[in-house]
C-alpha cells in the first residue's frame, strides 16, 4: 500500500530534500509552504499556506479531508540571530507563531487524519535543548517545541503513534547561508543525512521509540 507523507516548508533546504527522497520511493507526498511548489511530479500535492495562520490550515485541511497521513514531518521554522533587546514585539510574533504554534496547528489537525502506528517528526534544533546567545526567541519556540513534543508522545501511546524530536546543528542549507553564521558551510550537516535518518527510523522497527535525537557537525560543540 502506498503510504503518504505530510512535510511542512517543502519550497526549500531540509524540506525539500525530505519531500523529493519521498517522492522519488513512490510515497504520496503532502507538501506545506508559503512559497511555490518546486516539483511538478504526480505524487506530490503542493499547497501554498502559511502555516502560523489556523483559519488557512484549517481550509487546506478541509481539501485533504479523506487522505489518511503515514507520516507528518513539521519541518517549517525561521530563524532570527538578534538579542532579545533588539527584537521587536512583531519579531517575537513572527518566531512563536512560525515554530511553536504553526507546528502546533498543524499537528492538531494533522491527528483527525492520522492512523494507528503513525509516526510524527518534529524538525527541532540544538537551540531546542540548550541557550544559545543571541538566539534568545528561537531557544524560546524551539525550547517550547521540545516540551510539546515530548509530552504529545506520551499522550498518544494508546493510539501508538510515535513522536520524534530531531535537534539539528547546523545544516547546509539557504537558512544558513542568509545568515551568514561565519563558517564553512560545507562542513555542516547534509539535508540528506536528516532525511535518511527519517527513512531509518520510518522503516525500522514499530515498538521502538526514537523520542529525541541530538545531532550535530564537529565543527560545532554543544553540551
Amino acid at each position: 500500500m502506498i503510504k503518504t507523507i505530510l512535510i511542512t516548508g517543502t519550497s526549500s533546504g531540509l524540506g525539500a530534500s525530505i519531500a523529493s527522497k519521498h517522492i522519488k520511493l513512490g510515497w504520496n507526498v503532502i507538501g506545506f509552504s508559503r512559497g511555490e511548489s518546486p516539483f511538478k511530479e504526480n505524487n506530490y500535492t503542493h499547497y501554498q499556506v502559511d502555516i502560523s495562520n489556523s483559519r488557512q490550515l484549517g481550509q487546506v485541511f478541509m481539501q485533504i479531508r479523506g487522505v489518511y497521513i503515514d507520516v507528518l514531518v513539521n519541518n517549517a521554522a525561521v530563524f532570527q540571530m538578534k538579542s532579545f533587546s533588539n527584537s521587536s514585539l512583531n519579531e517575537i510574533d513572527k518566531l512563536i507563531d512560525t515554530n511553536l504554534k504553526g507546528a502546533m496547528y498543524v499537528t492538531k489537525f494533522a491527528l483527525s487524519i492520522m492512523k494507528e502506528g503513525s509516526r510524527i517528526f518534529f524538525i527541532n534544533s540544538v537551540a531546542g535543548l540548550a541557550e544559545l546567545e543571541n538566539q534568545s526567541l528561537y531557544c524560546a519556540s524551539k525550547h517550547g517545541l521540545t516540551g510539546f513534543a515530548g509530552t504529545l508522545s506520551k499522550e498518544l501511546q494508546s493510539r501508538k503513534i510515535k513522536v520524534t524530536s530531531i535537534h539539528p546543528g547546523g545544516i547546509n542549507t539557504p537558512l544558513w547561508d542568509n545568515n551568514t553564521m561565519h563558517m564553512d558551510v560545507t562542513k555542516l550537516i547534509d539535508p540528506k543525512q536528516i532525511t535518511d535518518l527519517i527513512k531509518f527510523i520510518c522503516d525500522g522497527d514499530t515498538n521502538i521509540e526514537y523520542k529525541t535525537i541530538k545531532m550535530f557537525p564537529d565543527i560545532e560543540w554543544h553540551q
